[in-house]
């Protein structure tokens, strides 16, 4: 196979590589390595995220579209190189939050596909080829088919750790639990499939209304939860409020009004805690907000 790479052959263009930066052998002959494949694979594409030195020497050959290209190879969608660049340095710090979280590297191809699909909804039909099944595994493994959010085993241990590395840190860090109000009687009125559309939307407006650094779960049922990291008590409460009115906004047909009910609770960064415990603050507080007659923001204690 040639080795050309966006329309010229590897070596034509490293003369433009920037003054100053060292070559070595070893550097040009993974660098040759990995242009002489027709298409990076997700392996090749991580190792140019893990190390700077090495994606700064990918940049600096005769490729105009790097960033784009890159996009392509692991997603075959089309974007312009600022759009490119963007997405990939936000993929790049998604793929970090998910080794953080998950304990292990998932790979540039299902962090791309993880935030593409699933948080900035640049793509809604995915054509990856490479790899495939390696991203259909993590995606069955992690998440709900039914809205997308993490799985309540995956929320279970993103808690965990995230309170001992909070606790480790001093930082303070908020949990959200959900309830769709009233929920039994819109599967009653309207019948279960009118429900899980309203499950799914859902879903997604809570996507659209929580920060990417937010860990989103279907806790159980009509149940919703939300870590949201690096959080004070003040700030999650104006963003339940926010997200309470989302909800109102979006959900305006008369014969199908859906609000939300939101228990948060909250560590500081000092004191002890377990995620077991977290949950059973955030729901006394739910309880609350139920209790005060729904359409509600309540907080522990």
């Amino acid at each position: 196979m040639a080795d050309t790479f966006a329309g010229g052959r590897f070596g034509e263009g490293m003369s433009k590589v920037k003054p100053g930066m060292k070559h070595t052998k070893e550097m040009t002959r993974r660098l040759v390595d990995i242009e002489s494949k027709g298409r990076l694979s997700s392996r090749e594409i991580s190792a140019l995220g893990n190390e700077p030195v090495l994606l700064r020497e990918y940049l600096g050959s005769s490729i105009t579209n790097t960033f784009s290209e890159l996009m392509f190879r692991l997603t075959y969608e089309r974007y312009d190189e600022k759009k490119a660049e963007y997405l990939w340095h936000l993929i790049t710090d998604h793929r970090e939050s998910l080794k953080r979280i998950l304990g292990r590297d998932m790979g540039m191809l299902v962090a791309a596909l993880d935030y593409l699909s699933n948080i900035s909804k640049d793509i809604t039909n995915p054509k990856i080829m490479d790899d495939i099944r390696i991203e259909e595994t993590a995606k069955m493994a992690t998440r709900d088919t039914l809205t997308g959010l993490y799985l309540r085993g995956v929320f279970d241990f993103m808690l965990d750790r995230l309170i001992l590395e909070h606790a480790k840190l001093g930082r303070p860090m908020c949990l959200f639990l959900i309830d769709l109000d009233d929920f039994k009687i819109i599967n009653d009125r309207h019948g279960h499939q009118r429900g899980d559309l309203v499950l799914q939307e859902s879903a997604a407006l809570l996507t659209k209304n929580c920060r990417c650094t937010d860990i989103l779960s279907r806790f159980g049922g009509e149940e919703l939860a939300v870590i949201l990291p690096e959080t004070t008590l003040k700030v999650a409460i104006k963003l339940a409020d926010r997200l309470r009115r989302g909800f109102l906004q979006h959900f305006t047909d008369e014969d199908l009004h859906v609000t939300i009910s939101i228990g948060i609770s909250s560590i500081n960064g000092t004191e002890e805690t377990t995620g077991m415990e977290m949950v059973r603050q955030a729901d006394k507080a739910l309880y609350k907000a139920k209790d005060g007659g729904k359409n509600r923001v309540e907080k522990y204690p």
